[in-house]
């Protein structure tokens, strides 16, 4: 008996082995099953990394030695392992978690004491890198808490419809005035910016109930000057446009250099450069000895010319034809404030400097100026008069293509064709060759810019 009882001993030993044997790889896939479903309970999804873009935004930050990824979440309480050996600091923003990694790091441990354990690989060959910003979203659930979503819509309108808009350090160039985008739940911070207009700053903050809209309207920045001088009876000009007699105040300018001249019965009295800043409110004061009468080289030359010669000999005047032609025959014609006609007038103007403009309806024309220095013929076509004029910038695909306004040239890609009438319709056209036509019709508003982007195609 006793050895069958030893012998029955060692057979149950050796079937227990074998079961343990079965079972092992049981438990193994099953303990690796608890811990992925675990690790499953967070998610990094949209990796990308952020560019400075073509206008060489600044807010896009980078470190020599290190890299930096954002990663957008709503929780908090995480920790971080650079390979799964060197603990990463997080400093926390609205809505963003921000580490910074050593050069070429695979992959990110994360750790949190509800949602568990992660190793995310970053999707690139050579890791994270130096002197680069990353952007991800680090996404969370639980079985344990009632679901709801990790992520949201949110709509920005803004005005001027071509702006820049930056959300979370990631830059997006708004065209048309509307921008959508599908977010993490929680606060998110935005920058938008447009040319000639002052930035804003600011957060919204997205949650499961329903989508956000976001509305932007950036303010105009404009400049002014005032000029005051002491010469009577005096016009003065900003960039060719009269802005007062003796003293005046511009209208908006845009940042930079403009054109000031002072004229007094034909003659120029003062006609140089001014550089204005940023939302500046300039003035300048012209006092008498600012103001002399300013000899343009022709005439410099017939002066010189005339004294040398004998001072009983006649001097010829410069006297030189003009032919002006306006709207219609209704439009009345104006040469230094004196009515010369309507529809048209063809005669001769001595040398000197003239302001030319049309009225109707009560309505005047923007000025154009005119300067006689020499004896060809002058050939003038007046603007409309209108209450305002506006302007359109006309780009395309393809630099160097012709632009038609209303059939007529008005220049090449890209430009900002001016002096437009307010309220009229005008038909934009490119023109290239090897490429089929483009065409646009486009309303014109008055004191501001329309901005035009026709995309030429290849004829094949």
């Amino acid at each position: 008996m006793g050895w069958k009882y030893l012998y029955r001993q060692s057979q149950w030993k050796h079937d227990d082995a074998g079961k343990m044997k079965r079972i092992l790889p049981l438990l193994i896939a099953l303990c690796f099953s608890f811990v992925t479903s675990w690790a499953q309970e967070m998610h990094i999804e949209e990796f990308a990394k952020l560019k400075k873009g073509p206008l060489n935004m600044n807010h896009v930050v980078t470190n020599k030695q290190q890299a930096i990824i954002d990663l957008k979440t709503s929780e908090k309480g995480f920790a971080f392992l650079a390979d799964g050996k060197m603990e990463i600091q997080a400093d926390e923003g609205d809505g963003v978690l921000t580490l910074k990694t050593p050069d070429k790091t695979a992959f990110i441990v994360v750790k949190h004491p509800d949602y568990g354990q992660l190793t995310w690989k970053v999707p690139t060959k050579k890791g994270l890198r130096r002197k680069k910003h990353y952007t991800a979203n680090l996404l969370t659930f639980s079985p344990d808490k009632e679901y709801k979503l990790q992520k949201q819509w949110v709509i920005f309108e803004i005005q001027p419809q071509d702006a820049i808009l930056t959300i979370d350090s990631t830059m997006t160039l708004v065209q048309g005035g509307k921008q959508q985008f599908y977010l993490p739940i929680g606060k998110h911070a935005y920058l938008a910016e447009a040319p000639f207009h002052q930035q804003e700053e600011g957060s919204f903050e997205l949650t499961d109930d329903e989508r956000q809209i976001v509305t932007i309207a950036l303010q105009p920045i404009y400049s002014y000057l005032t000029v005051r001088t002491s010469l009577e009876g005096c016009d003065i000009l900003i960039d060719g446009q009269p802005i007062g007699q003796m003293r005046g105040t511009s209208g908006h300018l845009r940042e930079g250099l403009h054109r000031l001249t002072v004229l007094k019965d034909s003659l120029m009295y003062y006609d140089a450069d001014f550089n204005i800043g940023w939302r500046e409110k300039k003035t300048i004061e012209l006092t008498s000895d600012d103001l002399r009468p300013i000899l343009k080289t022709k005439e410099r030359e017939r002066v010189v010319r005339n004294q040398e010669q004998e001072e009983d000999k006649p001097i010829k005047p410069i006297i030189a034809p003009v032919t002006i032609k306006a709207l219609d025959d209704n439009t009345s014609i104006w040469v230094n404030r004196e009515l010369k006609g309507y529809g048209s007038w063809e005669g001769e103007l001595a040398e000197g400097f003239y302001l030319i403009s049309t009225e109707k309806d009560g309505l005047e024309s923007r000025s154009t100026t005119l300067w006689v220095d020499d004896d060809t013929p002058k050939m003038i076509e007046l603007l409309a008069p209108m209450g305002s004029y506006g302007m359109i910038n006309v780009h395309s695909n393809e630099i160097g293509a012709d632009v038609y306004i209303n059939g007529k040239l008005a220049g090449k890609t890209p430009c900002v064709v001016k002096d437009l009438p307010s309220g009229s319709n005008c038909q934009v056209r490119l023109v290239k060759a090897g490429f089929y036509e483009a065409e646009k019709e486009v309303r014109i508003v008055g004191n501001d810019l329309t901005d035009i982007d026709l995309k030429l195609k290849k004829r094949r």
